[in-house]
């Protein structure tokens, strides 16, 4: 069975801007799409909420994200997701590879039907 893997840190600078670890200090990327990924139960028997900042990669059997687990239910992470990502502790921003099969959907938290 393959595991999640933490891969790099992300954080927040003094400004509250967040950045990935391999970009240079203050380099912006909250304004890119944010989406919900939600994991299948592992050892846990509840679902699992990762909020990423930026678009999901496809790796290889692996999606590869930056951003924050959410302790939030579903609704909560989808409607108050920039308050939850300006809000986390910098320790808690992680980049992830996550194994394809873990993966139950991936949702655009921008976008907005109308």
């Amino acid at each position: 069975m393959t595991k999640d893997i933490s891969v790099g840190a992300v954080g927040v600078n003094d400004l509250g801007q967040v950045f990935a670890g391999n970009l240079n200090k203050g380099s912006i990327i909250l304004n890119k799409p944010s989406y919900l990924i939600i994991l299948n139960p592992a050892k846990l028997k509840r679902y699992e909420y990762f909020i990423t900042i930026d678009r999901p990669e496809y790796l290889n059997g692996f999606i590869q994200v930056k951003g924050v687990y959410s302790e939030a239910s579903e609704e909560e992470s989808i409607k108050n997701y920039a308050e939850i990502l300006t809000s986390s502790p910098k320790e808690n921003f992680q980049e992830m590879l996550f194994p394809n099969h873990r993966v139950t959907s991936i949702k655009s938290l921008v976008f907005k039907q109308k």
